[in-house]
């Protein structure tokens, strides 16, 4: 994941636009870091009491239906997430009728999809349980499709403000309405339709923040239709590789391992996903200005690419050793009686993490520059090791360590290993560069002092232990120079600008 400051000092010599598109993603990548600040303590707050109030099996429930869905509306979408933005952001005109048709178009095909979700559950022999959960789940995905819709138009003007708002509120909404009703002793069925209830408040939200943006009237137009549908598509076939993975993985996992097996590698995931959010603010932040560019200044666009990469080696290692190295943590929050198994799965998807976090960054360059179709053959890629490897390894690791889970994870770290492979090889050339070797080396000296540190405090409670180690590794970046002071500097100074406009502000 980048350093936002290094996106905006990408190249030693002056370039006005390679530094005027920095000076935007690191605007945009600060909103979305803040609001992640805010979320990510309150998203391991109600995993935490989903794991404790519900159980492993409730939780593997909730997680099945929440993949599902995540397949199902992906027809909602139709790659819009990627597609609609783009095309605001090269045309802000058109910004009205394109956000009226996606929002016409997402409200019948989510009906379609909810109802086809239902006939799907019974054809694969999920009882009672598993139905309501996904009706309850196809509720509240109807909503948040309708809410991405107005997120995404606002997206291609440049502005994260409005997504970084949303992610924080809907993560506060959670605990002031979820949180209770788990207290008070409400099964997973109340949970959801309290999700449902913080869906509603999200959406009225953003509509209200989209009606004060100007973007102008909403129209619905069939031209502006078959555009979105049209640019839409190769996405389309990213987002399905991307989703069937995750569906494969737990429809295997469900049918060959044991409910609380599920539960488990339901808790890993979601915590490993919590760790995932800076890579994700990365990608939200350089995805309209990297469409942008790739439009107007091929060479901005590859500076501010090959920067965003550089900084992802500074904060991958912290992330993947933390994981690895005290899984006992998240395990914590949601119960060690009842959730220990999920730390080897912590352990095994530590891996992933590293990978994931160069993935994404190269995704996002190959879609932005047209290379949707390319891309989603390397996702498909993954679903195929997945077909492959969890029918042997889901039972393997069922009946020799009671968890099949780890069967799973595997599978998962092949699998991103391949589209690994693939994202270097289509890239264009020039961002793996020597500067980009020297932040990784550096990053991996910084991260053996992490680990040295760990080892040494293996005796100490992991809660202290984890911020020294973490401690260890800031401080070896800042001494070998992998830590730049000016990207310190970039960061304080926009900062301060921000709090100064502000004061001003409140002054008048």
């Amino acid at each position: 994941m980048a350093d936002p400051g290094a996106v905006a000092n990408a190249v030693s010599e002056p370039d006005p636009a390679a530094s005027g598109a920095g000076r935007l993603v690191l605007r945009n990548a600060l909103f979305l870091t803040i609001a992640q600040a805010v979320s990510i303590p309150v998203s391991l707050v109600m995993s935490a009491a989903q794991g404790r109030f519900l159980g492993a099996a409730a939780l593997g429930h909730m997680y099945l239906g929440t993949t599902l869905n995540s397949f199902g509306f992906l027809a909602v979408d139709w790659g819009q997430s990627g597609g609609l933005p783009a095309l605001v952001a090269t045309d802000r005109s058109r910004a009205g009728r394109l956000l009226g048709t996606s929002l016409v178009w997402r409200a019948i095909a989510a009906a379609v999809v909810a109802a086809a979700l239902n006939l799907l559950c019974r054809f694969l022999g999920y009882g009672p349980d598993v139905q309501v959960v996904v009706a309850l789940l196809s509720a509240c995905y109807t909503l948040d499709t309708l809410t991405n819709a107005c997120q995404h138009t606002m997206i291609g003007f440049e502005r994260t403000d409005a997504a970084a708002l949303r992610q924080g509120l809907g993560k506060l909404s959670e605990l002031a309405i979820v949180l209770p009703i788990l207290a008070c002793g409400g099964g997973l069925r109340a949970a959801l339709v309290g999700y449902l209830a913080g869906c509603a408040i999200i959406n009225a939200h953003t509509w209200r923040a989209v009606s004060r943006a100007g973007i102008g009237r909403l129209s619905v137009d069939y031209q502006a239709l078959v555009l979105l549908l049209k640019r839409g598509t190769p996405f389309v076939f990213i987002g399905i590789a991307m989703v069937l993975q995750v569906n494969v993985d737990m429809v295997f996992l469900s049918k060959l391992g044991s409910p609380d097996a599920v539960g488990w590698h339901a808790a890993a995931r979601r915590l490993t996903g919590v760790l995932v959010f800076p890579a994700s603010a990365l990608v939200g932040a350089l995805y309209p200005t990297l469409c942008r560019l790739h439009a107007t200044d091929q060479g901005a666009f590859l500076k501010t690419v090959s920067a965003s990469v550089r900084g992802t080696c500074i904060l991958v290692i912290p992330v993947a050793l933390g994981c690895a190295l005290f899984p006992e943590i998240g395990t914590t929050a949601f119960g060690r009686a009842a959730f220990s198994p999920a730390e080897d799965n912590l352990r095994v998807l530590s891996l992933h993490l590293f990978l994931v976090y160069f993935t994404m960054p190269l995704g996002i360059c190959l879609t932005a520059a047209g290379r949707q179709r390319a891309w989603a053959a390397a996702q498909a890629a993954c679903v195929g090791v997945s077909v492959v490897l969890d029918p042997i390894l889901v039972p393997l690791f069922q009946r020799r360590m009671g968890n099949g889970g780890l069967g799973v994870c595997v599978a998962v770290v092949v699998s991103e290993i391949v589209v690994l492979v693939f994202g270097v090889v289509l890239v264009p050339r020039g961002i793996f560069d020597r500067q980009f070797w020297r932040s990784l080396l550096l990053a991996l000296v910084s991260g053996l002092a992490m680990v040295i540190v760990a080892r040494g405090l293996r005796s100490v409670s992991s809660f202290l232990a984890a911020p020294a180690a973490l401690g260890a590794y800031v401080g070896a970046l800042w001494i070998t120079g992998g830590l730049d002071r000016s990207h310190v500097g970039a960061i304080r100074d926009m900062v301060k600008r921000r709090v100064s406009r502000s004061y001003r502000r409140a002054g008048a």
